[in-house]
């Protein structure tokens, strides 16, 4: 049959068409994806069956299947265990301390010289499990999570801190194994009273009784850095360099309604504290307002002295700033006891605000009103950390160069404490590291049930931390 020239017009018009859909369809997907810069994905079940059979995971496994709840701490075991390793790979350990029970552990390797030596410190004591009924295994099982969650290990101080012990731990190792002498001394030193803040079972200890164990060292690695992650990428490490001092109490009364009236007063007293952008504040808030998507995040920048508590912008100022640009007064509900009620209270303060200061300040204001009182908790009064020095150049040169290719900059807890406070009042520059990726939910386990560590960012963070100390040994 001979197509007339209209019939040819449509065919060349409509097979045209067709052709154009089919590469619309096929073409030009695979044409762009030739353009897109790859994404990598990660196969984490397949890392996690591999990570269990590294080194790192095997002696954390052990590390976390010894309970060392707190209270009642009992830590020997745990000491003895990482004074084991550490001895095998020919590093001296001493094991020291008041209570034979909680000991402290320290261990130093050599360098060329003593002066700016580098404390890693760690914990070795856990807080309770909590509902054992709610773990998906037992907290001292250290047993892989199922399903979807298979690439994780489950157990109390993955997080906090037996995980960021192990990576220490093989760090030093990693120096040792080398043959390298650092250029400065390294001291790994364990503590067995963190959780319950027992200053008496740590560094503070060492400084009063045994000095010479910490001969040298002006600057220390501790717990408390913040890295922002989503999903399993670090968008910032955040290093901790200050935490606010915390003073807590408990009102007692015989009724209800006065401390209910306590608790109005408290919140006049709260707003009544001026506004102080303290210099570290100022420059963390710097660091973290480029990845803030609310308004406020940029405004802190430059415009938190604008503030005041009374003004009209000030209750929509999100309370994890409010909390850094002034001393804050928080009052809890009131609970009832076996005698009478009680309400917590808690004031956290900037430095420049002694707490000796405010705690006499609260306590006028409990006992005027003829309630009873029971002090809970206090730190030391805040100071900052500069960062400044070899361990912080350290710090900024691995993980500036890291492949997650994450800015660096400080941290500050608003209420949160660790053993940070007590040593940097001694003088000594703290910065609070951490090596992993662990995200929001992860992190929302610590001191919760079902902590977790997912297993192929341990292994990650294990030898994020070993390139830390090579830097800081081998940098001039």
């Amino acid at each position: 049959m001979t197509l007339g020239p209209r019939a040819k017009r449509r065919l060349a018009l409509y097979g045209g068409a067709a052709a154009f859909a089919v590469f619309a369809l096929w073409g030009v997907p695979a044409f762009v994806s030739r353009l897109a810069a790859p994404v990598a994905v990660r196969q984490m079940y397949l890392e996690a069956d591999a990570a269990m059979e590294t080194e790192a995971v095997k002696l954390l496994v052990e590390y976390v299947r010894i309970d060392t709840t707190n209270p009642p701490g009992i830590t020997r075991p745990a000491i003895d265990f990482l004074a084991r390793v550490l001895a095998c790979e020919g590093i001296p350990v001493t094991i020291t301390g008041a209570d034979p029970e909680r000991p402290i552990l320290v261990a130093r390797i050599k360098g060329r010289s003593q002066e700016g030596a580098l404390a890693l410190l760690n914990h070795a004591d856990v807080v309770p499990a909590g509902d054992l009924g709610a773990w998906v295994s037992p907290p001292f099982a250290a047993a892989r999570g199922a399903g979807l969650e298979r690439d994780r290990l489950y157990g109390r101080g993955m997080l906090d801190m037996k995980g960021q012990t192990i990576a220490n731990l093989l760090a030093m190792v990693s120096l040792t194994r080398a043959g390298l002498v650092p250029l400065r001394d390294i001291v790994f030193v364990v503590e067995s009273g963190e959780e319950t803040f027992r200053e008496d079972l740590g560094m503070v200890w060492l400084f009063d009784n045994r000095p010479e164990l910490l001969s040298g060292v002006t600057d220390v690695f501790n717990e408390g850095g913040v890295n922002e992650v989503k999903t399993q990428q670090v968008e910032r490490f955040g290093i901790e360099t200050m935490e606010k001092a915390v003073l807590t109490v408990a009102a007692l009364s015989s009724d209800a309604k006065p401390l209910e009236d306590f608790r109005e007063f408290l919140k006049a007293r709260d707003q009544e504290q001026p506004v102080r952008v303290v210099p570290a504040v100022r420059e963390f808030l710097r660091f973290i307002a480029p990845s803030r998507s609310d308004v406020w995040g940029r405004y802190m920048m430059d415009g938190a002295e604008k503030l005041v508590p009374k003004a009209e912008l000030w209750k929509d100022v999100p309370e994890v700033y409010r909390s850094l640009l002034k001393d804050s007064i928080y009052a809890g509900g009131v609970e009832k006891e076996a005698e009478g009620f009680s309400m917590r209270v808690v004031r956290t303060l900037l430095p420049g605000s002694p707490v000796a200061s405010a705690r006499a300040e609260l306590e006028s204001w409990v006992r005027s009103r003829g309630f009873g009182l029971r002090r809970l908790f206090e730190t030391r009064d805040s100071v900052s950390t500069p960062t400044e020095g070899n361990a912080w150049r350290a710090i900024e040169n691995v993980y500036g160069l890291d492949p997650e290719k994450a800015p660096v900059g400080p941290y500050i807890l608003s209420g949160q404490a660790t053993s940070a406070a007590a040593i940097r009042a001694r003088g000594l520059r703290v910065y609070g590291v951490s090596p992993f990726a662990v995200n929001i939910y992860d992190a929302s386990t610590i001191h919760h049930t079902n902590e977790r560590i997912s297993l192929p960012l341990f292994v990650d963070g294990v030898g994020r931390t070993t390139r830390l100390l090579l830097e800081f040994a081998t940098a001039p």
